[in-house]
């Protein structure tokens, strides 16, 4: 329950979004010149975005359309991030560290390689209780401080003096300075920064080309600076095997030996040169051939004193290559090349020691539900591990009737006959000598044909189950549902899911599904202009279709100007990741969030005593607590009056 609410509440934050499009893969061919919203910037920026454009770092939105001025979500920095700061980025990740980031998430999915490679890279970690939010807006401020993060510069942006800017938000003002500082970014023409207004692609587009240069400048000074402390660690142990050298040498002739002088008819033996011993051969334990993950390699030579240095790029080990001190740690498949060194004696051979890393098979943890008559897709196959190819077979249990699984690639195709659940186990083996196995065991669940079902039917299944899979805007429609539009889909989906928890009032009929998409739908425009000044000032119509009471024309002004006081807006707060909740979701001991008693969010959002009580995805009932602090006031004045 707790995972759904705690999503319900992401979602109604992001069900205004407007989404963007970014490039999966490079397109070198296009230029800004392709954009008609391009066409008027100057031939500085344009460069900067030819450059970006031609890295696959950006694409269009449509074709012929930039979108200079579009909004970006927090999945697509991530993506952008891990490009211009070169992170490292497992591509074939499919798992997330993050409880709302998923593989399967036709919008966002993409990006679990990337926000994982975020996170890593310390750039963001999220909002706190696992929750990244890859649909949720990125403000300027956050920007700012992703960027500045992203080169490396936390320390220095939180010992920056902070801009004196009302716009921007306390914890991020030391992150701006330092931004407008290395020109990252720029205030506005009223001279404000405007920290908590959405940043816009066109400001990700010249913040990072700026920090993708800079980044690139630091690579190189550091490569330069390793370059440089590299020739002169050569150029000591040098100078020291000299020195030794010219030491052994001097040792080798006896300064109070007496010289001899031959006779006319005596010959002088040649000079005999000291012989120099061998350094024995370096040994390694494990001395090769297949390994686990993890294992530990120690090299050593029997020759006292004697040091090792070693390569595992295959090239030749010297003195200059790396200097075994500790166990070398195994991973991958890795060829170890080394040389035992002592002064006065002569190297050792190389040896040679080859491993092999047998990676365990990863199978995914579920398939996807399959509905009774349709053709279904999915797929068995390993996410990662194994040597060579893989075969699948079914060995405990049946698939359901209607679907075949291919032993090669690992699918699962076919049409689902019978709805019901069945429980079958696949196992992968692999082509090791000798193989190895991993098996698994699956539920397939397949939901009865969707045309015996009325579209009222599916809503309320879907309410119920919390499975939205059949359930779009085309179903509430035939449903005689208005209102409903992709934009509110999703958060309209999560209230009627929970409207009535801890209860389950269901089903219900067409008219109080209307009421609840009206609530939901208005609400929503009420949190969102006192949180973030969107869209026109509230009416009295609006608040009543969002189910709120009390408002009426003499009063409508004051009640605005005292929820205005109210919402906080949006942003982070010092020490959280910026546009965080703080002080995260509260839990009781059971796990669940804890309800008022009243429905609707139970608990809502905590505040932290440093401005009003309110969010943009507070609940009904909170707005209409607020609403009632301001009649009992006015009650009471006017009882004085």
């Amino acid at each position: 329950m707790k995972k759904r609410v705690v999503g319900l509440l992401m979602t109604m934050l992001l069900c205004l979004s407007a989404a963007i499009y970014l490039a999966d893969n490079a397109v070198a061919a296009k230029t800004s010149a392709d954009f008609t919203d391009l066409k008027d910037l100057d031939a500085a920026t344009k460069a900067k975005f030819d450059a970006l454009i031609s890295a696959g770092v950006f694409e269009g939105v449509a074709e012929g359309t930039f979108g200079l001025k579009d909004e970006m979500n927090r999945a697509q920095f991530a993506k952008v991030a891990a490009l211009i700061f070169d992170l490292e980025v497992d591509k074939d990740s499919q798992t997330s560290s993050f409880k709302d980031v998923k593989a399967d998430d036709p919008a966002n999915g993409y990006a679990v390689p990337y926000i994982e490679a975020v996170k890593a890279a310390g750039i963001t970690d999220g909002y706190g209780d696992g929750v990244y939010d890859p649909a949720g807006k990125v403000t300027k401020e956050q920007l700012a401080t992703f960027l500045i993060r992203g080169l490396g510069k936390n320390a220095e942006a939180q010992a920056t003096p902070g801009v004196n800017d009302k716009s921007v938000s306390d914890w991020a003002k030391g992150y701006v300075a330092l931004a407008l500082e290395k020109k990252l970014m720029s205030n506005g023409s009223d001279g404000t920064f405007g920290g908590q207004s959405n940043a816009t692609r066109d400001l990700l587009v010249t913040g990072a080309y700026e920090a993708k240069e800079q980044h690139a400048a630091q690579v190189e000074a550091k490569k330069k600076e390793e370059e440089q402390k590299k020739k002169e660690e050569e150029k000591k142990k040098e100078e020291e095997l000299k020195k030794a050298e010219e030491e052994k040498k001097h040792q080798s002739v006896p300064s109070s030996s007496p010289v001899t002088q031959p006779g006319p008819s005596s010959s002088s033996p040649a000079p005999q040169q000291p012989v120099q011993a061998t350094v024995e051969t370096p040994t390694a334990l494990p001395a090769g051939g297949a390994v686990t993950s993890g294992t530990q390699v120690t090299l050593t030579s029997t020759t006292a004193s004697a040091e090792v240095y070693y390569t595992t790029d295959l090239s030749e080990p010297t003195t200059s290559s790396t200097r075994y001190t500790g166990p070398i740690t195994i991973t991958s498949n890795t060829t170890i090349k080394a040389v035992a060194i002592k002064t006065g004696s002569k190297n050792s051979p190389v040896a040679r020691f080859e491993y092999t890393v047998n990676m365990p098979i990863l199978l995914p943890d579920s398939i996807q539900p399959m509905t009774e008559g349709e053709f279904y897709t999915g797929s068995v196959a390993k996410l990662s591990g194994g040597t060579g190819a893989v075969t699948y077979a079914v060995t405990d249990g049946a698939l359901p009737e209607g679907l075949t699984l291919n032993p090669i690639t690992g699918e699962i195709t076919g049409i689902p006959s019978v709805s019901g659940g069945y429980d079958f186990t696949i196992s992968a083996t692999d082509s090791a000598t000798p193989p190895a196995t991993e098996t698994n065991q699956y539920t397939g669940t397949i939901s009865p044909a969707l045309s015996s079902k009325t579209p009222l039917d599916l809503i309320n299944e879907a309410a119920e189950s919390g499975d939205w899979t059949a359930v779009d805007e085309s179903i509430f429609a035939a449903a005689g549902i208005t209102g409903v539009t992709s934009e509110y889909l999703s958060g309209i989906q999560g209230i009627l899911q929970d409207y009535d928890y801890p209860s389950r009032a269901l089903p219900k009929d067409q008219s109080q599904i209307q009421t609840i998409v009206n609530e939901t739908i208005n609400l929503t425009l009420i949190n969102y202009y006192f949180a973030y000044g969107y869209g026109t000032e509230p009416t009295k119509e609006t608040f009543e279709l969002a189910g709120l009471t009390g408002v009426t024309d003499a009063n409508l002004a004051d009640i605005i100007a005292h929820l205005q006081s109210k919402y906080r807006g949006a942003g982070g707060e010092p020490g959280g990741d910026p546009g965080g909740f703080p002080g995260g979701f509260p839990s009781d001991d059971s796990g669940e969030i804890p309800g008022d008693g009243s429905g609707g969010f139970p608990g809502g959002f905590p505040g932290d005593g440093s401005g009003g009580s309110l969010y943009s995805g507070s609940s009904k009932q909170e707005v209409q607590a607020v609403i009632d602090e301001y009649l009992a006031i006015w009650g009471q004045m006017n009882l004085l009056e």
